[in-house]
């Protein structure tokens, strides 16, 4: 999944504790930003972090 996919899949409060983690800046910057500024194992976590809602 490229970053633009990511970064309309998530928002900004799913991305915010990962770029924290990771000390990624997230005041002024743009979704796409932070996702392509995400290290390999970053996108993984956010990936396994997402569970479906079960309706």
């Amino acid at each position: 999944m490229d970053a633009e996919e990511i970064a309309k899949k998530y928002s900004m409060s799913e991305l915010r504790p990962i770029a924290k983690k990771y000390g990624i800046a997230t005041r002024c910057v743009k979704k796409i930003e932070i996702v392509r500024a995400f290290p390999p194992e970053a996108i993984a976590e956010l990936e396994g972090s997402k569970t479906p809602k079960m309706k």
